[in-house]
């Protein structure tokens, strides 16, 4: 499984609208989509888990100058993150 990075979003748009926007590079494994804790509205930015690192590249290079909803997308392989602080 392999993780890509996403953001720039627009407010509206749902984990639903980012897992059909993607499967079209491959298979989507998971969504997350990060919100306020107050609001809940998204933030505007999160992650996808793309099936295999074939599917998280070819998302990366067919997606990456593609719009959603109106709006465009930027996308980018994750960096590993930081647990425990």
């Amino acid at each position: 499984m392999a993780r890509v990075y996403f953001d720039s979003i627009a407010d509206s748009i749902t984990r639903e609208d980012l897992r059909e926007f993607f499967t079209r590079a491959g298979e989507v494994r998971g969504v997350l989509l990060v919100t306020d804790k107050v609001s809940g509205e998204s933030r505007g930015f999160g992650c996808v888990d793309m099936a295999t690192d074939a599917d998280a590249q070819h998302a990366m290079n067919s997606l990456k100058d593609s719009s959603i909803k109106g709006g465009r997308i930027r996308i980018e392989q994750a960096k590993p993150g930081k647990r425990g602080k």
